[in-house]
């Protein structure tokens, strides 16, 4: 397909944060802003044969628009654009990737696209400058070529110099007419600080908020010998919650957040408007009582725009309308009220206690906003609130009354002041009192703590000495049990083994007395009865005498003879076995 058939573009902006009446609006003319929001390549350009656009769904690149162009411009019988050289190894024009090279050839363009070394042997050609770089705006022989990235635009004019946009894309042109310019390449998602529009109107902290940026692109001509700059295109930037008011002859239409261009030179910019809430803190101008004394007061204003084309039709700002009706219903609350319930207190708040300056307070915040509030919607703007911060009387009588008050405030300040002195001194000895009576308390449950540490400290010592003497009892008692225990057990093997050599002895004597018994000869018996003598005279004492015998002639001298060596003999014995 040929490069003359219209390329669409991105659609307009979303309008989702504009209210619904400003999109909608009567003076809402689609056929008065042709040229607003128009991110399109016009069917006047786009139909043009020898202009293709970088559509990037059939043109990707400038290499496929140079193509297309060459075939274009050989079908117009001009002549062919892409140079038929060859490359060769070395010499000649060295051309890189990324580059362009340019012949000329009778005044028209030849491009060398591919990398390479070429030779210029025609005597009809001639390389024009350097090579180009594909990534940059070139012009050169009538041959215009650029391309921008998605959130680039470039402001271009045509040959009739009408104003075209080219977003997120590139063309190629040769005008056989004219030449097409590009005038400036526009970064649309940051136009600049240097392009911000801030409120008229500063907040109550003195900062002013960016409402949007608004850049214009200016094309210098020549007007004779003269040079001047016309504006050709107007970009836009709106935050969300914000709106940007274009005005073409009668007609108004509001732009929602995002970014806007206008190439209709009958559309002008009317202003920046945000849909958030703000608040102005100002004083009005004299409003006079029933006397006739002159009173400022200082309020506070909360309000939002919610119909930016009704403001825009008659005031810059929100504050600006809604000024006068301020000062309108202030004048027509006051006109009604006394100067005496301005001085019930020095401030709204009450630096003295007293409610009755509530009762002028309520009544002018109901009907002053009910008032300013039917005012301000008649211009798209809704007042949220309208507090009352301060007051001041003007004039002579209004200074006299002023200096009657401050006296007056004065003396029940002093008074205020005197009283809060005697309490304050009253709390400063009650204070001390208690703690006096604090530290008496303390002395007290110190000594009630020593008292109880004291005796607590006896009572452990006593019990410790009490469990002492237990366990040295208990001691004793158990040693003494063990003494008398091993007594007794000695004592009772005493016993067992004297009754065991009781009945040894018994039997033995038992044995002697059956073997004694069992003896039948004399002389067995007779040795049994010298045996016993023996030992009973074994018995008596070593040094003991004897008178033994009672038998005659050699029969006793025998006997006795025998008893002597007997008894020598159970000596001997006796000594030996005590021995």
């Amino acid at each position: 397909m040929s490069g003359k058939q219209p390329v669409s573009a991105e659609p307009s902006l979303a309008r989702t944060l504009v209210p619904k009446e400003d999109l909608n609006s009567a003076d809402d003319d689609s056929d008065a802003f042709d040229g607003t929001d128009d991110w399109t390549i016009p069917d006047r350009v786009a139909k043009q044969d020898y202009f293709v656009f970088i559509d990037h769904r059939q043109i990707h690149s400038l290499l496929d628009a140079f193509l297309r162009l060459d075939h274009n411009m050989q079908g117009g019988k001009i002549g062919h654009l892409i140079s038929r050289k060859r490359s060769h190894a070395w010499g000649g024009r060295e051309i890189n990737v990324g580059q362009l090279g340019i012949l000329s050839y009778k005044g028209r363009p030849i491009v060398v696209t591919k990398p390479g070394n070429y030779w210029n042997w025609s005597w009809t050609h001639s390389w024009l400058g350097p090579n180009l770089d594909l990534t940059a705006v070139n012009e050169v022989n009538g041959l215009t070529f650029a391309q921008v990235g998605q959130s680039e635009a470039m402001v271009c004019l045509d040959p009739q110099n009408q104003v075209f946009i080219v977003r997120n894309g590139g063309f190629a042109a040769y005008g056989s007419n004219g030449t097409y310019k590009v005038v400036e390449i526009v970064d649309t998602l940051n136009l600049g600080e240097e392009y911000a529009i801030r409120e008229s109107d500063t907040d109550n902290d003195g900062t002013t908020r960016v409402l949007g940026y608004k850049k214009e692109i200016r094309h210098r001509v020549s007007v004779g010998s003269n040079q001047k700059h016309v504006t050709i295109a107007t970009f836009f930037n709106v935050p969300a919650q914000n709106t940007v008011v274009i005005q073409n002859a009668g007609h108004l239409k509001a732009f929602g957040a995002g970014q806007h261009v206008i190439t209709n030179p009958r559309c002008t910019f009317r202003g920046f408007f945000t849909f958030g809430e703000r608040q102005k803190a100002f004083r009005t101008q004299p409003a006079y009582t029933l006397e006739g004394v002159p009173v400022v007061l200082h309020v506070n204003l909360r309000y939002r725009v919610v119909n930016a084309i009704e403001l825009t039709k008659s005031y810059e700002s929100a504050f600006q309308a809604l000024k006068n009706p301020a000062q309108s219903a202030v004048n027509a609350v006051v006109s009604r009220l006394s100067y005496q319930q301005f001085m019930r207190a020095k401030n709204i708040g009450g630096d003295i206690p007293d409610v009755e300056h509530m009762s002028w307070l309520e009544a002018f915040k109901s009907e002053c906003l009910r008032s300013l509030a039917e005012h301000a919607l008649e211009y798209g703007v809704q007042v949220l609130a309208f507090d009352v911060l301060d007051r001041r009387l003007e004039g002579k009588l209004g200074d006299d009354l002023e200096d009657q008050a401050e006296s007056v405030l004065k003396n029940q300040m002093q008074a205020t002041q005197i009283s809060l002195q005697n309490k304050i001194k009253t709390e400063t000895e009650r204070g001390r009192l208690e703690v006096a009576n604090v530290r008496a308390q303390q002395v007290e449950v110190d000594a009630n703590a020593d008292y109880f540490r004291t005796s607590k400290e006896a009572d452990a010592k006593y019990y410790q000495q009490l469990k002492e003497a237990d366990a040295e009892a208990e001691k004793l008692r158990r040693i003494a049990q063990a003494q008398a225990d091993s007594n007794k057990i000695e004592t009772e093997q005493k016993v067992r083994a004297t009754e065991q050599l009781a009945e040894a002895e018994q039997k033995r004597i038992m044995l002697e007395g059956q073997g004694y018994a069992s003896v039948t000869s004399p002389h067995g018996q007779r040795m049994q009865l010298e045996k016993v003598e023996k030992e009973k005279f074994g018995s008596l004492p070593e040094k003991a005498t004897v008178f033994v015998g009672q038998g005659q002639g050699d029969a006793g001298v025998t006997d006795g003879y025998k008893f002597a060596q007997g008894m020598s003999m159970g000596g001997v014995a006796a000594r030996e076995s005590r021995s």
